[in-house]
């Protein structure tokens, strides 16, 4: 059946906050009603990020006219060409498909053109969108951006949400502008940010979230009900690239703020140590995944140094350990690592990187 009138912020469901979403008053048709709801869309991503969207969007009837990616680009030890997450799906569904550099080259502006599509879905394209290319479509791009807007416009939201110990992360579907992330919202949902969250757990579960909400959101478009609000410019933060300079830790912060740097890193860059026996001798370099805070735990070491009970020493409470990567291994659970390498308490941890 059709929403009723959803209009100013509520929707059923614990944590959807939804600008607009409202269905036709009086009595409607639900077939007539969703049919006229589907839309023509071509959808321009290449990371996972965007996949169960598209999966969304499919499962509810709207028609992926064309899929527009990055190219093929090396990865993995031996560099292999290897097709984005999104052109994979679209070999294995059938789904037509365009690689390019330049999505705003008058071949591919042609094309979105020729696809007839009514709307630009864009989930973590990594390209700038023209104001050419937006107005191949009739109704522009709509963009699902993976953090609470106007906070965290940027390519990494969903690291430095972590980093900087957010307690609440979230999506915001917006429309697609030439300021980057800076477009209408249409509609946001959040969720908490849990103590053991890294940024690759958040990711897979900010993906879910917002699925359905850009669902709803292209439903709204197609029936002329959604009607986004500015955003507020005064509260606005970046979210900049993370590199492997960004890889640092230091001990010596409070447990709460080392835990929310080494998951915010995981599972890239990573934070790196070596790890130090008693005397002196370096047993293993360690890329660090997962941990956990463990705030009032008093702690007499120095900070990086192992304590008795295998928590590691911060400049206030300690750090438990969940799970790390040995140079050249694969990941595996802390326990796993102590029975390989040892873990003593006397023992140290020590940046690869210093602390900036």
């Amino acid at each position: 059946m059709p929403w009723r009138n959803c209009w100013n912020r509520v929707f059923s469901g614990a944590g959807v906050e939804f600008a607009v979403l409202a269905a036709p008053h009086g009595s409607v048709d639900p077939a007539a009603w969703l049919a006229s709801s589907r839309m023509k869309i071509v959808y321009l991503g290449s990371g996972a990020f965007g996949l169960p969207a598209l999966r969304a969007l499919l499962a509810a009837g709207h028609e992926i006219a064309l899929i527009i990616s990055q190219p093929d680009r090396p990865a993995g030890r031996g560099k292999k060409l290897t097709p984005t997450p999104v052109s994979q799906f679209a070999a294995e569904t059938g789904l037509p498909l365009l690689a390019t550099e330049n999505a705003n080259s008058p071949e591919m502006i042609s094309a979105v053109r020729a696809a007839g599509a009514r709307c630009l879905v864009v989930i973590a394209f990594g390209q700038k969108l023209s104001d050419d290319l937006l107005a191949a479509a009739p109704l522009g791009g709509i963009n699902l951006h993976a953090s609470l807007l106007p906070k965290y416009r940027g390519a990494a939201p969903i690291n430095w949400a972590i980093i900087n110990d957010e307690k609440d992360a979230g999506v915001s579907v917006i429309r697609v502008t030439n300021v980057m992330d800076g477009g209408e919202i249409f509609a946001q949902a959040h969720m908490p940010i849990a103590p053991d969250h890294t940024a690759g757990i958040l990711h897979d579960a900010l993906a879910k979230l917002g699925a359905p909400v850009l669902v709803r959101v292209i439903e709204a478009l197609a029936d002329g009900t959604a009607f986004p609000l500015p955003q507020d410019t005064a509260q606005k933060s970046g979210a900049r690239k993370l590199s492997r300079e960004d890889a640092w830790i230091d001990f010596g912060q409070p447990a709460e703020l080392v835990s929310a740097r080494i998951r915010g890193l995981s599972p890239w860059p990573a934070c790196a140590v070596h790890l130090m026996d008693d005397a002196g001798a370096m047993r293993a370099q360690v890329s660090l995944l997962n941990c956990r805070a463990q705030i009032g735990q008093a702690t007499n070491g120095r900070p990086g140094t192992v304590l008795v009970g295998g928590l590691v020493a911060c400049g206030s409470g300690a750090l438990e350990l969940l799970e790390v990567q040995p140079a050249g291994k694969k990941a595996m659970p802390m326990p796993a690592f102590i029975n390989g390498y040892g873990w003593k308490a006397g023992w140290r941890v020590v940046a690869v990187q210093p602390p900036r």
